[in-house]
């Protein structure tokens, strides 16, 4: 044969010859061509497959136009080859095992063998790549969800088979000793690299690497290549490759490295790999996110596959640690995270697997602080997977316990979440116990160490164990010690130790030595007996321990290994025992039997029982310390844990509410807070963490174990009473929400009502009246989601909760009240709602029942539970009476009679012609609270449940007459009002109309019952000196305030009255509940109330924070709800948010923040705001306006608004009087982020503000705006920018010029007068520096007078107010017509009123000066205009009944 096949770069290169042995294809035939000749092929190949050294030309042009030959020709030549290389693997072994051939026979065989392998990996990789190219077919079949694979359209063309049979072919091949069949006997580099590229293209489609059996094959295939083919650099640069290319890889790619390390015995692949991985550049990983992921994986599974070959390798990528990539960060802490767990936490470590275990984990506790979210949040995912697998060091739970508490605070949702379940697995993982009660373990940990104390003084005093005695020797002695080892690093060292001399009397001779003094030769001594015996424990150990940490800042003048030496001898000088403590408490359970056999050898066989319970006990204690500690660590979380609970994030809610589940499970002290805080997200609108709530209680409240089916129901009953007991008013309401959710979802079963109104009727023994009482708590929320619960059993309600036990009890008597309401389901019925309300009748049980409790308990002042029983029970007569006037009269009058009685008794005779008269103040203000009560609940009934039984009632009669004309057909007498559907609006007005009549003229006023009681209500508010008891008085203010929601005519009369008690009542009690009475007025009756909106604003400033609370809350809610115009006072709410409590503080931001929502309502404020705040008769220190306005000012967004407040706050400068102003002014333009045309606007309102920079720190604000400018830097912006500050500094200069004249004038003038002359006082004529400035400020003046003063300005001392000046002449006239006024308006439209430039408002005031104290409560105001005012006052009617309920009760 005279041609040698060399294999081809490209497939190209096989039709050009550059040598003269070189095989060239002599022609490509064409498809009509190669279908005639491909019956001749089949044939030749019967013959061997020698034939494709005849039959190569074919077959390559088969494989160059494979996309053009039909499917019969492709699969036909693809059987041959595949068939040609399996025969030819089968032949070979027959002549390689020749001891000679010939060389004609080597070269026909090795052709024979490179030509059918280059043509079966190209038709390979042509069908891979036509497998991977995306077709229609494919893309129908992923959408469908099925397994893709692929098919010819003949329909038996199996890929996956075929592929999988080629590479067996391939690899019966590689795994012969093909080398022979070259010369000299190696294989080309050509050969093994045209197998190994056929591989690795196999592996770039995913379906390979899905498939087990062809990806498992072509490993094998490559691990052969690497083991007997020296391909293992040449994989280890391809597997990188693929890994930077392919994201899909870094599985499949460690599993193979992996199969080369084990079963090829290529162990140097991991090493290849890894040292270029550590060679890459740290920029490139940054900018090749995708590839530095596949890596970072890579690494992290081999790591997994194989820790103990990663271990060694581990160096070489370290670096990647202070790398910019965090991606690539992750993966070497993931490796380390790996290997820990995986060959680093054995039992049986060596001084060296412990120092290396130590070091990783101290990178990973570093990293807990890394500047990037994700590789800490990456970083406590790997510590959660360590304590998962139980390789924490003991000794090292409680420093990282205090790391991670301290990444709950972090700033990213990701870092919070993790830590967050770091902290439950401890809790759950945790070495400890089952219950961690820190109370309890602390008790348990004073015993122990009492007893440990005991036990110590039995011990010989020749050889004391950890006593206190041995430590302050050894104190004493350690500075001579340290002066010893420095001196000692010049000696020589001798042979100190014989043949004979163990290590135990070595020891002993080095602590002798000690106690003698001759601490350099026990140092010496040591030094030999640490190369004489380096294994054992005291001379490896005691360096790497914690020791070292913990006397740092004793010896930081050593050198490491004097360090070491130091250590040594301290342990042997204490006693070994103490170092054998540090390795427990720093191994855990692994090294727990060492202390005991080690301190037995050192002291002796026969006081070998002594010790070992001294060790023992030392362990219990150690071990209760670190309990002890732990617990305490995670009480420390708790708090933070709460706050958690109000996160924004939801995976922060979600993760905490496990934390606390599983610490109430564990018993630790303080959860209980947080199952309480749970509470309130069951009305998150996030559907993920109600569900979660539920769960949760559902886990902790209602899945007893042990015990029958009623056992286990009465553990759900106590387990839900105990949520009642101490629960404020908040958590009764969330634990309402949650009853009712539990009964929606059949989680509260029948049973568990069953036995909950056996318990309120005290039918199982043992049930405490709080017992009950939590009992019929339960029950009344739980009828909130089904009423028909408390209707089939209304008898036992009024029976038990408003018969004897409720006379005795009226807190069980409010709690069935409560029950109760239930029956009458929500007040506002549905449109269209047919259903006849369940009313009673007056004469019922449960009204005579009520009545009777609150007549006869009027008088029992001591029981606090009066006024509220007495709320609940109107509720409840007006909610399910058919004749409520009727109970509540006969109450009013039963009370009245009462109150009668008592005055009778009272009175006592006098001389004067007046009768004196005492009445009891608790029977009076119970009195007043029954008449408001029932003043607003008469308003209540008449507004809603009256007219909508009369709605009902009239859509009933017009569905009958529906009914009726459509059997009669009298369609013919509707009139036309009837036909457009405007009868039923009529009637409503007419009804409405007469309603409210009603209120007005015969609720309150004229001769019913509550008016006759109203001038007792006014006669206790007017006269404080008749009737001074605060009970009383806030109980008639409190009645008052719902006598004037009634009645407007009533609310005009007493307004006044009102506003007194608001101002001037000394409790603070008093005043915050008028405001909120005020508040829900406001609603009722806005015109009204609108004239002394300036007095609602002044309790802003009450001295009582309560009041200022409620005030903020109350004008928020009218503000926000657009029944309050936005005006000049609001700047008092900013002012707020310097409050120095901080939850006002918070409101008042909170308030903001919504407002900011409402179109251009902070802008349209802003400028009012800054001149009212800068005024130094506001109140408002410089550092206080900086805080507020560097909120306010970050709500301004718009370029179009900032330019706008540019302009006006720079002539604002015009009008300033003081330089604090100035500078206010100036701070707030520095908050602005100014655009090109902010800084033209400021550029022509230079001279506004020029003169001012004189001033260092409006200078400096200045630069801060030219700083910001300089952000957006282009050209033309940067050199209006520049020039702006050249004017800038010039004016601060010039400003510092004159301020220097000013001074040295001054100190000239008051020398001049000491020596009784003044010197220069020819100069004096002169314009000086100072006049001119004095001037300027003169002009300044006068130029703010004439354009900046607003209709309140009053002019200075020697000026003429401009409404004075006679201004004659057509000339002035016009120059005053054309005058330019500042303008503070908004550019924008706005709903919100600034204030009223031609009124008497104070907004108008440029200086922000303010009288708010003598101004008329009566100002010249438009009122609001009401539209549809019944149904407006209607809407927000139980919202005053509401804001009443929020108001304090009077006891």
């Amino acid at each position: 044969m005279s041609f040698e096949f060399a294999v081809p770069l490209t497939r190209k290169d096989l039709l050009k010859r550059t040598t003269d042995t070189q095989y060239v294809v002599e022609e490509v035939l064409t498809i009509r061509q190669i279908n005639t000749q491909i019956h001749g092929l089949k044939a030749a190949f019967r013959s061997g497959p020698a034939a494709i050294l005849e039959n190569f030309d074919l077959i390559y042009s088969v494989l160059s136009q494979l996309n053009e030959v039909e499917s019969d020709v492709k699969e036909e030549v693809w059987n041959l080859l595949v068939k040609a290389v399996s025969q030819h693997a089968a032949q070979l072994p027959a002549l390689l095992d020749t001891a000679d051939f010939d060389c004609s026979t080597r070269l026909q065989h090795l052709n024979t063998l490179k030509m059918s392998a280059y043509l079966l990996t190209q038709f390979m990789e042509a069908f891979e790549a036509e497998d991977t190219k995306p077709t229609t077919v494919t893309v129908t079949k992923v959408c469908e969800g099925r397994k893709s694979k692929k098919k010819t359209s003949k329909g038996d063309w199996d890929w996956e088979g075929e592929r999988l049979r080629a590479v067996q072919s391939l690899s019966q091949v590689v795994q012969l000793e093909i080398g022979r069949l070259w010369e000299p006997p190696v294989v080309e580099e050509e050969f093994v690299n045209m197998v190994a590229n056929c591989c690795y293209k196999l592996l770039e489609n995913p379906s390979t690497c899905k498939e087990k059996g062809s990806k498992e094959a072509v490993f094998h295939l490559l691990g052969t290549l690497v083991r007997r083919y020296n391909h293992g650099l040449g994989a280890s640069l391809k597997i990188i490759q693929l890994l930077q290319h392919f994201e899909h890889l870094a599985s499949p790619m460690a599993q193979m490295v992996q199969m080369f390390s084990q079963q090829f015995g290529a162990k140097s692949v991991i090493s290849d790999i890894m040292r270029e991985i550590g060679r890459m550049d740290p920029s490139k990983l940054v900018r090749d996110n995708s590839g530095t992921r596949s890596y970072a994986a890579f690494m992290v599974e081999l790591a997994e596959r194989v820790p103990a070959l990663m271990l060694p390798n581990i160096s070489v990528i370290l670096c990647h640690l202070d790398g910019e990539s965090y991606t690539m960060r992750n993966g070497v802490l993931g490796v380390m995270s790996e290997i820990v767990i995986r060959e680093l936490s054995k039992g049986d470590l060596d001084a060296k697997g412990k120092n290396a275990r130590d070091q990783f984990l101290d990178c990973l506790e570093e990293h807990i602080h890394d500047v990037n979210a994700f590789v800490r949040s990456k970083v406590l995912t790997l510590w959660l997977h360590i304590c998962n697998e139980k390789a924490i060091p003991l000794g090292r739970w409680h420093q990282l316990l205090c790391l991670v508490v301290g990444r709950l605070q972090d700033k990213s949702s990701l870092v919070r979440k993790v830590a967050i379940q770091l902290l439950t697995t401890f809790l759950t993982s945790n070495p400890f116990g089952a219950k961690l009660p820190l109370d309890v373990l602390k008790a348990e940990l004073e015993k122990e160490s009492a007893r440990l104390q005991e036990i110590m003084p039995e011990q010989p005093q020749e050889q004391p164990q950890d006593g206190r005695p041995v430590e302050e020797e050894w104190s004493v002695i350690q500075p001579e010690v340290m002066t010893a080892l420095q001196d000692l690093q010049e000696e020589e060292e001798e042979e100190l130790i014989g043949e004979e001399d163990g290590l135990e009397s070595v020891v002993l001779k080095v602590k002798t030595l000690l106690q003698q003094s001759q601490h350099k030769s026990a140092a010496r001594l040591v030094m030999a007996a640490r190369e004489a015996w380096p294994d054992e424990h005291v001379f490896a150990n005691t360096g790497s321990g914690e020791g070292g940490e913990e006397k740092e800042e004793d010896d930081n003048e050593l050198q490491p290994d004097q360090k070491n030496l130091l250590e040594i001898l301290e342990a042997i000088f204490v006693g070994k025992g103490r170092a054998k403590d540090n390795m427990i408490s720093f191994d855990g359970g692994t090294d727990e039997g060492v202390p005991e056999g080690t301190v037995t050898e050192t002291e002796g066989d026969e006081e070998g029982g002594v010790v070992n319970e001294v060790s023992k006990q030392q362990v219990i204690v150690q071990y209760l310390k670190d309990s002890v500690n732990f617990a305490t660590q995670m009480q420390r979380a708790i708090p933070i844990l709460c706050q958690l609970l109000g996160s924004k994030a939801t995976s922060d809610i979600l993760e905490t509410i496990e934390f606390f589940v599983s610490a109430f499970e564990f018993g630790l002290a303080g959860a209980m807070e947080g199952v309480r805080r749970m509470l309130v997200l069951i009305w998150s609108g996030e559907k993920s963490v109600k569900e979660a709530v539920v769960e949760a209680y559902k886990r902790l409240y209602l899945s007893p174990t042990g015990g029958n089916a009623r056992a286990r129901n009465l553990a759900i009953v106590k387990n839900l009473t105990a949520l009642t007991v101490g629960a404020t008013v908040g958590e009764l309401t969330s634990l309402e929400e949650l009853i009712c959710e539990l009964v929606r979802t059949s989680l509260l079963t029948s049973g568990v009502v069953t036995l909950l109104w056996e318990r309120f009727a005290l039918k199982i023994q043992g049930t405490t009246a709080e017992d009950s009482r939590g009992a019929l708590l339960l029950l009344g929320m739980a009828a909130g989601a089904e009423p028909d619960m408390v209707r089939s059993n209304v008898d036992v309600l009024v029976q038990e909760g408003l018969g004897q036990r409720g006379q005795d009890d009226m807190q069980l008597a409010k709690d069935t009240c409560t029950a109760l309401l239930k029956l009458g389901g929500n007040q506002k019925r549905k449109a269209g709602c047919h259903e006849e309300p369940l009313r009673f009748p007056a004469a019922h049980d449960m009204f005579t029942g009520l009545a009777g409790i609150l007549i006869n308990g009027v008088e029992n002042l001591a029981n606090p539970y009066w006024i509220p029983l007495m709320e609940q029970g109107l509720n409840v007569v007006y909610r399910l009476s058919e004749n409520p006037d009727v109970v509540i009269g006969n109450v009013i009058k039963g009370v009245a009679a009462v109150f009668v009685k008592k005055l009778a008794n009272n009175a006592q005779p006098s001389a004067s012609p007046t009768k004196i008269i005492r009445c009891s103040s608790g029977v009076l203000s119970r009195l007043m609270a029954l008449a408001g009560h029932c003043a607003l609940r008469q308003l209540v009934h008449l507004d809603v449940a009256l007219t909508g039984e009369l709605k009902r009632r009239r859509m009933l009669q017009e569905e009958r007459n529906s009914k009726a004309g459509r059997k009669g057909n009298t369609s013919a007498n509707n009139t036309p009002k009837d036909e457009m559907g405007l009868a039923g609006a009529s009637a409503d007005d007419a009804e409405a109309e007469y309603i409210r009549k009603i209120c007005e003229k015969e609720v309150v006023t004229g001769s019913s019952l509550l008016a006759l009681l109203a001038p007792v209500i006014v006669a206790v508010c007017s006269n404080s000196t008749m009737f001074p008891h605060p009970q009383l008085r806030a109980t008639a203010s409190l009645a008052l305030a719902k006598y004037m929601l009634v009645s407007s005519e009533f609310c005009e009369a007493h307004l006044q009255l009102l506003f007194t008690i608001l101002e001037r009542a000394p409790q603070p009690i008093i005043r915050a509940n008028t405001i909120i009475a005020l508040g829900d007025l406001s609603f009722r009756f806005p015109n009204l109330i609108e004239p002394w909106t300036p007095n609602l604003y002044a309790r802003l400033r009450d001295d009582s924070s309560h009041v200022r609370k409620n005030t903020l809350m109350v004008l928020t809610h009218l503000i926000l709800n657009d029944m309050l115009k936005v005006k000049g006072y609001i700047s008092d709410m900013a002012a707020c948010m310097v409050d120095d409590v901080s939850g006002i503080a918070d409101l008042a931001k909170l308030f903001f923040l919504e407002l900011s929502k409402k179109g251009n309502s902070i802008y349209n404020i802003m400028p009012d705001m800054v001149s009212r705040l800068s005024d130094p008769d506001c109140g408002v220190t410089e550092e206080h306006f900086r805080t507020i306005m560097k909120y306010l000012f970050s709500f301004i967004q718009k370029d179009k608004q900032s330019e706008s407040l540019v302009e006006k706050l720079c002539h604002r400068f015009r009008a300033t009087r003081t330089e604090r102003q100035a500078r206010d002014l100036a701070f707030c333009l520095s908050m602005l982020s100014l655009s090109e045309k902010g800084v033209r606007k400021l550029q022509e309102n230079f001279s506004c503000f020029g003169d001012k920079l004189g001033s260092e720190d409006i200078h400096n604000s200045f630069c801060t705006i030219l700083k910001k400018a300089k952000s957006f830097a282009k050209p033309e912006v940067k050199a209006l920018v520049d020039e702006l500050e050249q004017r800038i500094e010039q004016c601060h200069s010039k400003g510092m010029s004159d301020d220097e004249t000013l001074q040295k004038a001054s100190k000239a003038r008051t020398t001049g007068k000491k020596g009784g002359q003044t010197p220069g006082k020819g100069l004096q004529k002169g314009p000086t520096p100072g006049r001119r400035r004095r001037g300027r400020q003169a002009s300044r003046k006068q130029d703010s007078s004439s354009e900046d003063d607003g209709p309140n300005h009053s002019p200075t001392q020697g000026e003429e107010h401009p409404a004075k000046r006679g201004v004659k002449g057509k000339k002035q006239k016009a120059g005053k017509k054309n005058r330019k006024t500042v303008s503070l308006s908004s550019d924008d439209e706005s709903d919100i009123e600034l204030f009223d430039v031609n009124g008497d408002s104070t907004a108008a005031d440029p200086d922000g000066e303010s009288d708010q104290e003598n101004t008329d409560p009566q100002p010249n105001i438009t009122p609001i205009r009401r539209a549809n005012g019944r149904k407006h006052r209607k809407k927000h009617l139980s919202v005053a009944e509401d804001s009443f309920s929020e108001a304090t009760p009077v006891k």
